[in-house]
């Protein structure tokens, strides 16, 4: 059985290198050229190494990828970090002098780098690749599951700045965006578009999404959809363009689902909600208050939330908890994807899926663990709903960092543990699914959305596109008894098989909605 992305990034870490010495997408990265500290002391190695290179994706029967088209922010290519590590052995996919040009906006994000990106990803002979290709399904062209030489992409547009001539915030044109955007259209099938990413920009506010680079420019100071967001959700509904929830603050994703998509003038041209790349919060949009710890921060348009992290499910003597961020889902959001007939892909980051490190190795029964989020002022009103915060951060409600380290620190356990934070949210989502009138369909709405070589941290129990085959057994082999240990909160379906369903969770559905979306772009 093939495999499926929802959303994968195979020619990122190839954009950082020099045109006339492109580092290729069909070769691993070296992970000896990360500089000694990094790769000891961090989880650089992890998140720098290959995680779904060409090569990879290839050989591990990836057939059908969502690809996404990215053009890294100012703020992370102007990070200190990343600079001083283009002064390394890091320079040969680091180069110092590309990143000159993409700062100073010698090379556009678009149309340079997209196209220069999009290049090395279809032109396979470029790199003396002559027996395998990348095919975009392009309206004439024939899916096929069992041709072993072919990888078939369709897109996505992660952030609309990525379609700008500019990253100047004060520049940046909607009107010049959608001009492009249809241009890109014309040629490839664009599928769905994130309308933000990490940073700030005019169209919409997002959620706060990076840690390990701290930069201003990615903490959340805007307010739900300005007007200019409004007509870019409205131009690509009516060019039947999803608008992926990804990235999206809490209170504009909901401004999308509870106010726009009710407007008399979108009525008529509605599109599913997806989310390519989530994790779930195990909350409930009531919940939020009762998990967080709230301040705001002197002279900033942010406040500081610090999240209890809510544990429902357990598996013999593990204990897992979610990520109760705002870039995860909310059991509301998940519900409005499945009625609109949408599609969640799960990532495969292990903060994302829930897990976070024990930062005292030697705590007491009762210390939490904690994730730390950044909130617009603007849209505290989502989650100041109650007049008292913080009464279930306790570790009656929470887990607690001793129950982390009983998850273990080295391989297999550690890999084991992250597989149940990745079985908790399958099981959640059966949960959350019986809401709906059918639950059965529901099963045919979650597929892996992996954001490899994206820069995520993965899971151990699938690192890269190279441990699928292991993954899916894993998953095929625990989830039953994980289901049973937790009966006594949600139940399978009846007549429900493990096998067929790991089919679908791992290609089918995934494959079945990208070629539904083809023939309503297609008018086939």
């Amino acid at each position: 059985m093939p495999y499926f992305d929802f959303h994968v990034h195979p020619t990122l870490k190839c954009m950082f290198s020099e045109a006339d010495a492109k580092t290729s997408p069909w070769i691993d990265i070296d992970v000896k050229k990360i500089p000694w500290l990094l790769r000891w002391c961090t989880e650089f190695e992890y998140i720098l190494g290959s995680q779904a290179d060409l090569n990879m994706l290839n050989k591990n029967k990836a057939d059908l990828i969502v690809a996404a088209i990215f053009v890294p922010e100012r703020g992370m290519t102007e990070n200190d970090l990343i600079l001083k590590e283009s002064q390394t052995k890091l320079q040969v996919y680091l180069n110092p002098e590309r990143l000159k040009k993409m700062n100073d906006g010698t090379l556009k994000p678009y149309p340079d780098l997209v196209n220069e990106d999009l290049d090395v990803l279809l032109n396979a002979k470029r790199f003396g690749i002559t027996d395998r290709e990348v095919v975009v399904l392009a309206k004439d062209v024939v899916f096929d599951e069992n041709d072993a030489s072919k990888i078939f992409v369709v897109f996505s547009v992660e952030g609309l700045h990525s379609l700008s001539p500019t990253l100047d915030k004060t520049k940046i044109s909607k009107q010049t965006i959608l001009d492009n955007l249809d241009e890109l259209r014309a040629k490839y099938p664009i599928i769905l578009i994130n309308i933000t990413h990490l940073e700030q920009y005019p169209f919409i506010n997002q959620a706060y999404g990076i840690q390990f680079v701290s930069n201003d420019d990615f903490k959340p100071t805007g307010n739900r959809y300005s007007q200019d967001g409004i007509d870019i959700v409205k131009h690509c509904y009516e060019n039947n363009i999803i608008v992926d929830l990804k990235h999206q603050s809490l209170a504009t994703r909901r401004m999308l689902i509870e106010d726009i998509r009710k407007r008399d003038e979108f009525k008529n041209i509605l599109q599913p909600l997806v989310c390519t790349h989530a994790g779930f919060t195990g909350l409930s949009y009531n919940d939020i208050p009762d998990y967080i710890g709230y301040q705001k921060v002197r002279r900033k348009n942010y406040s500081y939330i610090l999240w209890g992290k809510p544990r429902l499910y357990s598996m013999h003597d593990l204990t897992m908890a979610f990520n109760p961020s705002s870039i995860n889902l909310y059991d509301e959001d998940i519900l409005a994807i499945l009625n609109s007939g949408g599609m969640i892909g799960l990532n495969m980051d292990k903060r994302i899926l829930g897990y976070s490190e024990a930062e005292n190795r030697t705590p007491t029964a009762d210390e939490l663990t904690f994730e730390e989020e950044y909130i617009s002022n603007d849209e505290k009103d989502v989650y100041l709903t109650k007049r008292y915060l913080g009464k279930k951060m306790t570790d009656s409600y929470c887990i607690t960092t001793l129950e982390v380290l009983q998850g273990g620190d080295v391989n297999p356990q550690l890999g084991f543990y992250h597989l149940c934070h990745f079985m908790q949210h399958i099981l959640h989502f059966i949960r959350i699914a019986g809401q709906t009138a059918d639950v059965n369909k529901a099963l045919t709405q979650i597929c892996i959305g992996s954001d490899f070589d994206g820069i995520i941290n993965p899971v151990w129990c699938c690192a890269s596109v190279n441990d699928l085959d292991s993954f899916k057994n894993q998953f095929i082999k625990y989830f039953p008894d994980f289901a049973k240990q937790n009966k006594d909160k949600v139940s399978l379906p009846n007549g429900f098989d493990i096998n067929r369903f790991a089919d679908d969770l791992f290609f089918n559905n995934g494959k079945n909605f990208v070629m539904g979306r083809l023939k309503i772009l297609y008018n086939k």
